[in-house]
Formats: C-alpha cells, sequence, structure tokens
C-alpha cells in the first residue's frame, strides 16, 4: 500500500510540473527581451499564449462551454499588432499561469480519491479450511468466503459477523464517536473498523458492490458532476468584447481612419479583467490563509459569497466529536456524586472505550485519584466487572426507563444493586450557536445531516435555527445535498469526516474542519480549515463577501473608465501610444483598489 501511495504521489507531482512548463517559458522569454533588449522575444511569448487560447478555446467549444477567454485573445493580438508587445507578453504569462494554477487545483482534487483508496486493504485473510488461512487480493474474494478482520483494521468488504460479538468504529459510515457493540449474525459494512479484537466475517457481495467503494464512487461522481460556474471576468469579457467591437468598427467604419479603431482596440486591453479580479481574489486567499483557513481556488470565494444555503455535518463540526459525561442520577441512597464517579473510575481506569475516557475525564476534572480496581473483565457488549474493597463493582448499558432524550446511558451496580446511571452526550463546540444565529439572521437556511439519532441531535441543537436530517448515511447526504441543488440553491457543506466526503465534493462548496486525519475529507472540500473553532465559517462567508465586491468594484470601474476612453478615443481625441498610457493608468488604479482584499477592513 505504500508503494503504490508513493508512486500516486510522484505521479501526482510529475503531472503539476508539467502544468508549469508553459508559464515558465512564457516567463523566461519575457526576461530575455526584457535584459537583452530581443523585441521578438516579445512575439514569441505572445505566440505562446495565443496558441494557449486557441488549444484551451477548442477544449472548451468540445465540452459545449462557450465562455471562452475572448478578451486575453484579443488583448494580445491588438498588443502584437499594435506594437504593444512588452504588454502582449505580460497578458501571455498571466493566461498561462492562471491556466496552470487551474490544471493543478483540478488533479489536486484527484487526490480524494487516492485517499480513500489508500485506506482500502489491498488483500483479506480468507478461511480456507485449513490451519492457516491464506491472504488473498480483494477483487478475488468471492460472496459467502469467511474472512479475518484483525485489530485496528479497515472492514474491506460486507458481510455478517460469524463470531460471539465485535466491536466496531463506525465514524467513517456515520460520523459518530462512539463504538458500536454487535453479535454474531449483524450485518457489518465496509469502511467500519475493528475496534476489538479480531472477528470472522462472512462475506456478502464482493468488493465493487461493498459500500466503502460506493462511497468512492459518489466522490468521484460528483467532482465529475458538477454544473460549471460562471466566473465575474467570464461574465463581464462577452459584451466586453463585443461592446470593443463595435466601438472600434464603428469608428473605422464613420471615419476611415485606422488609427482611432486601433485607438480603441489599445484602450480595451482587459487588464482589470485579466489582473484586478485575480489580485482581489489572492488577496482574499491570503486573508483566509492568516485565520488558518485554506482556501483552495480563488473561484471558491465567488460561489460562497453566493451560497445561501449552509449544511452542516454534527459530530466533529459543531460538536467537539467525542462523548461527554453531561449528567449523573443517583440510585443509593448515602452516595455522594463525588463517590459515584470515584467507583466509576477505578473500574474505567483499565479499559480504552470512549465512555470509559469520558469518565476518567470527568474524574480527573473534579481532581479526583481514584485506586484502581482489581479482577477486572471487560467483555464486548456486556460491559466491565472488577472488584474493589471487597465489593464487587459492574458497569454496563443501562434500562431502557433510565435513558434521557436518545443519550446513551450506563449502569452503576455495587455487589447488583443500581448505585448510579451516568448520561453520555456529545455537545456543542464553544460559539456553535453564536454562529448558527448569525448566520440565520444573516439570511442563510441552515441544516444538521447527521448520522446520529433523531431524538440525541434534538436535544443537543434545540432551539437553534436549523433543520434536522438524523440518522443519514453518505448516500443520503450526497441526496440532500444534491436535491438542494435541483431547488436552485447553492449549497456549501460543512464536514470533518469520511462519511460527508461524498457530499462535500458533491456540494458546490466543500468545507471541511481538518483537526482529524480525515484526508479524504480534506481533499474532497474546496476549504479546509486548520482549526476547530467553528466561527471562522461565519470569517470565511465576509471575507469571500468582501473579495467579490472588491473584485467587482475593481473590474466594473476599470471597465467604466475603458468604456469612457474608447469614447473619446473613437472621436478622435486620444492617439494609440496616449490610449495606451492611459490604459496603463487605469490598470494601476484598479489594481491598487483589489489589493485591499489583502488587508484587514477597518472597523
Amino acid at each position: 500500500m505504500r508503494s503504490d501511495r508513493g508512486a500516486t504521489i510522484r505521479a501526482m507531482r510529475y503531472l503539476n510540473a508539467t502544468a508549469l512548463i508553459l508559464p515558465a517559458t512564457v516567463a523566461l522569454l519575457l526576461a530575455g527581451a526584457l535584459v537583452g533588449k530581443q523585441e521578438n522575444l516579445y512575439l514569441a511569448a505572445i505566440g505562446i499564449g495565443i496558441i494557449e487560447v486557441g488549444v484551451v478555446g477548442y477544449r472548451e467549444i468540445r465540452r459545449r462551454s462557450w465562455s471562452l477567454d475572448y478578451i486575453a485573445l484579443l488583448a494580445m493580438v491588438v498588443a502584437a499588432f499594435s506594437y504593444e508587445w512588452l504588454a502582449g507578453a505580460v497578458i501571455a504569462f498571466m493566461y498561462t499561469g492562471g491556466e496552470a494554477l487551474e490544471i493543478y487545483a483540478a488533479r489536486r482534487a484527484l487526490a480524494s480519491l487516492s485517499a480513500l483508496l489508500a485506506r482500502i486493504p489491498k488483500s483479506a485473510l480468507v478461511k480456507n479450511g485449513s490451519e492457516n488461512p491464506e491472504e488473498i487480493p480483494l477483487a478475488e474474494v468471492r460472496s459467502g468466503a469467511t474472512i479475518i478482520v484483525r485489530r485496528g483494521e479497515l472492514v474491506p468488504l460486507d458481510g455478517l459477523l460469524d463470531s460471539p460479538a465485535a466491536l466496531l468504529d463506525l465514524a467513517n459510515l456515520t460520523g459518530e464517536p462512539l463504538p458500536e457493540d454487535v453479535t454474531r449474525g449483524a450485518f457489518i459494512k465496509s469502511g467500519s473498523v475493528n475496534a476489538g479484537e479480531a472477528f470472522d466475517l462472512v462475506v456478502s457481495g464482493t468488493l465493487s458492490t461493498s459500500t466503502y467503494a460506493k462511497i468512492i464512487d459518489l466522490v468521484k461522481n460528483a467532482r465529475n458532476d458538477q454544473a460549471p460556474f460562471v466566473r465575474l471576468a467570464a461574465r463581464v469579457n462577452l459584451p466586453f468584447t463585443a461592446l470593443t467591437l463595435l466601438l472600434s468598427g464603428g469608428a473605422y467604419l464613420l471615419t476611415g481612419d485606422v488609427t482611432r479603431a486601433l485607438a480603441v482596440l489599445v484602450i480595451a486591453t482587459p487588464c482589470p479583467l485579466l489582473i484586478a479580479a485575480p489580485v482581489a481574489f489572492i488577496g482574499g486567499l491570503s486573508r483566509a490563509a492568516g485565520k488558518n483557513i485554506i482556501v483552495k481556488t480563488p473561484a471558491t470565494l465567488e460561489i460562497l459569497a453566493r451560497a445561501r444555503t449552509i449544511f452542516f455535518d454534527k459530530t466533529g463540526t459543531l460538536t467537539l466529536g467525542e462523548p461527554r459525561l453531561t449528567d449523573t442520577v443517583l440510585l443509593a441512597p448515602h452516595v455522594t456524586e463525588t463517590q459515584a464517579l470515584s467507583l466509576a473510575a477505578a473500574l474505567e481506569f483499565h479499559s480504552i472505550h470512549p465512555l470509559a475516557r469520558a469518565i476518567i475525564a470527568a474524574a480527573h476534572a473534579k481532581n479526583l485519584t481514584p485506586v484502581p480496581a482489581q479482577e477486572v473483565t471487560e467483555i464486548i457488549g456486556n460491559g466491565i466487572v472488577g472488584t474493589l474493597d471487597g465489593q464487587r463493582l459492574s458497569i454496563a448499558h443501562a434500562p431502557a426507563e433510565h435513558h434521557q432524550g436518545g443519550r446513551i446511558s450506563l449502569l452503576l451496580t455495587r455487589d447488583a444493586v443500581p448505585v448510579a446511571v451516568f448520561h453520555f452526550s456529545d455537545v456543542l463546540k464553544e460559539n456553535a450557536k453564536e454562529l448558527l444565529a448569525g448566520l440565520a439572521r444573516g439570511g442563510f437556511t441552515l441544516a444538521l445531516l447527521t448520522g446520529d439519532r433523531k431524538e440525541h441531535a434534538e436535544t443537543v441543537f434545540a432551539g437553534l435555527p436549523l433543520t434536522i436530517h438524523a440518522d443519514c448515511t453518505p448516500e443520503e447526504k450526497y441526496r440532500l445535498v444534491e436535491e438542494a441543488q435541483a431547488r436552485g440553491e447553492i449549497v456549501a457543506m460543512v464536514g470533518d469526516g469520511l462519511n460527508d466526503a461524498p457530499a462535500l465534493a458533491r456540494a458546490d462548496i466543500g468545507i471541511v474542519f481538518s483537526g482529524t486525519e480525515n484526508s479524504a475529507s480534506i481533499e474532497a472540500a474546496d476549504v479546509a480549515i486548520l482549526s476547530r473553532d467553528v466561527i471562522l465559517i461565519r470569517e470565511l462567508f465576509a471575507l469571500a463577501h468582501r473579495s467579490v465586491k472588491i473584485a467587482g468594484e475593481s473590474v466594473y470601474t476599470g471597465i467604466g473608465l475603458s468604456v469612457f476612453g474608447m469614447i473619446i478615443a473613437a472621436s478622435g481625441f486620444i492617439a494609440p501610444v496616449e490610449g495606451a498610457v492611459l490604459q496603463e493608468g487605469i490598470d494601476v488604479a484598479v489594481i491598487v483598489n483589489a489589493l485591499r482584499a489583502a488587508f484587514r477592513p477597518r472597523a
């Protein structure tokens, strides 16, 4: 597996390196012309840019996308024929560099699939009737075969448990942090992780039909099926190009003066489109990085600014992602909460179960140092028992009458007499309520997509302004995002786990908290937040809106000034050389304005 992953990484690096060849070549030609005063090198750089526009344009037309880079093509042709070769070479460099960045981003997205595939074992330990099980490739394991899943392994295939009991970590599938005890005959989905002792599994289906393979296919299909997004510059370039041709062509037809037409075209050199918007968005990306928010592409900011529907995962995103002891109900007289917790901690000291860790953490919070119990036995599905000061202690799942609001509850007994019931719940992160309330006031539609039980989710999020979709599988999360998009909504999905990866990839914008090691979800998303602070979601949307606003100001102001200058040039009051100087002044003005996106706004 390690060698396969290494080969994938090497291939990715090679592909990304090849994407840099064109901009690097143009940069060298540009530098050679500037240093060596070889003006023919400018023309070579412009030629490369024009050819690249043609190649990309042909590819886009074949995909039935008509939002081409007419402005870039026109700018380079005008520069070549008007002897503005330096400007044309710079435009060629900017265009090829932008294409390289787009290619890099697309190839990075493919790493999500590599991360998912890398976690699947390449083979399975199959019982074949002999004393020594045989290791065979997963693709060759047939339905009905019995495989051994060892401790800590990801379950590679769906099947029925053929051992007395098993302890499963289902976080990959449900996002929930608590392991699940299952008994013989239970159906186990691939993607689960064996959190207990090794167990036997009778395979149902094949690798291609397994639950884990379906998650991979969902991520792949989501990336392939996303609707194209029309960027700000793409929305402006066609009408601006048409207006430029109308003014220049009209000036020539009415006066027969090619100088007027040339002056119009020189002023129309579209740096507000080619430079101003990218500068604003790159400034926004820089500001985001300063807040530990990694935005993968400038286009992400544009989509974020238009999104009005946000779907949240629960566990690890809005909640801490680990159980906490939230309530203790005493059942025995003359026993205090501190005493009950001390007894429970003495027993759970020997366990690595997440609920045991929650009890130990609660004991430490109260500065308790209980003496560990002796003769401790933990049986999967049955709880834990031990002896302390000659008394027999046990902790197991509490009977139904002791449960509260869908939370997990454990019963502590001493010599078979009930002592206390401990209730556990995942709890909201700090600032989660403030985040949700603020987004709702801002007009966002909010929904929760969780694999948790509905009654528990409703308890945790009681009174908060969001719709709850509970018991969600990865496929259901994907479907809910897809349905919202079908209604015309631009959807942002916020998650953190492998179970969120399909929805993150399907959404218009995927936002992941990368505090976990779920690299697949990080790669499937468009934004990675390198923090647990949920308030950064609000910061992200505010930053996107400001970047888009500044980009729009820069583009439309630059276009307006250019149109004004073109009208004067068409009237014969501006010569081509003067038009070039005027356009450079417009470029500087709009770029300076665009740079504001990189700085903190005034209070």
